[in-house]
This record gives C-alpha cells, sequence and structure tokens, in this order.
C-alpha cells in the first residue's frame, strides 16, 4: 500500500510539473488553424520556409504591439498574430496621412479605430527596410498589422507556415 501511494504521488508531481511546462514554455505548434479573415481562414503547417516577401508567419501579439495586445488580452505566449510578409530588406516603406506606400505604390488604408471603437495606433514614417527588417499585413482592410506598428525585426518571427 505504501508503494501504491509514493508512485500516485511520484505520478502527481510528474503531472504537475508537465502542466507547470506547458503554460511557461508551451511546445511549439507544428499546426495552426486560422479562424480570423486577415489571411485565408484554415490550417496552416509550420514550415523551414525563409521569411521573405509572400510567407505567412506568426509573430506574438505582445512583442510586435504591447499595448494593444494587453487592452484586447492578447498578452499570453501563445496569444499570435498571423500575417503575410508584405515588404523586407530594401524595400520602401512610406506611411503618409491614412496610406501605408510600399515601393511606391499604394498598399492599405488605415483605419482610425476598430470594429469596437477602440482607437488604433499609427506611426508616420517613410524609410528603406535593412535586412533585419520586415513589414507584415493582412490581406483584408481591417486587419490589425504591421500599417499600426510598423516594421520589425526578423527575429520576432516565431514561425513560418504553408497553408493547406
Amino acid at each position: 500500500m505504501r508503494h501504491v501511494r509514493r508512485s500516485e504521488f511520484i505520478l502527481s508531481a510528474a503531472l504537475v510539473t508537465l502542466a507547470v511546462a506547458w503554460i511557461v514554455f508551451p511546445a511549439r505548434d507544428q499546426l495552426l488553424y486560422n479562424h480570423t479573415p486577415s489571411v485565408p481562414v484554415g490550417l496552416y503547417l509550420r514550415s523551414n520556409g525563409a521569411i521573405e516577401r509572400g510567407a505567412f508567419v506568426t509573430v506574438r501579439a505582445v512583442d510586435v504591439a504591447p499595448d494593444q495586445a494587453a487592452l484586447r488580452n492578447y498578452d499570453g505566449p501563445r496569444n499570435r498574430f498571423i500575417k503575410r510578409v508584405s515588404a523586407s530588406a530594401g524595400d520602401e516603406v512610406c506611411a503618409e496621412g491614412d496610406t501605408l506606400i510600399i515601393n511606391g505604390q499604394p498598399r492599405a488604408r488605415r483605419l482610425s479605430a476598430d470594429r469596437t471603437g477602440r482607437t488604433l495606433p499609427w506611426w508616420n514614417e517613410c524609410r528603406v527596410l535593412s535586412s533585419e527588417e520586415i513589414l507584415l499585413l493582412g490581406d483584408t482592410e481591417d486587419s490589425f498589422d504591421g500599417r499600426y506598428w510598423g516594421p520589425i525585426d526578423r527575429s520576432l518571427v516565431e514561425g513560418v507556415w504553408r497553408r493547406l
């Protein structure tokens, strides 16, 4: 009987340790379901693809837009955005007024507020991206993306994904 209780204790301790580890250090997901229309809805498989123009990538919300992530309760380790790389090294990116321009072509318009009425941040700048920078955009007008937080460092990319 004593041996059974000891085994139960060890098993319980192991399960608690695994649960805490899962919360603190979430395993790298291999499959992602995107339920928002900012990029095509559906399943995405993690890939070893390059972080290049057109690639789908994920970034942690708290890394790219910490204030908005906190406001929207997206500040957990598994809260992330999936977006498309729309500009990379050597591309000229300009945010002027309510228009985002990439290499001289208007690409997106800025909204002043989200669908709940919250004011959205905006950056105003015009520059050529360095080799360490990318700009992420969604495919829809109301996507919360790089038009609000600006270019980011490539090191913030959590994963590259391929749509299934």
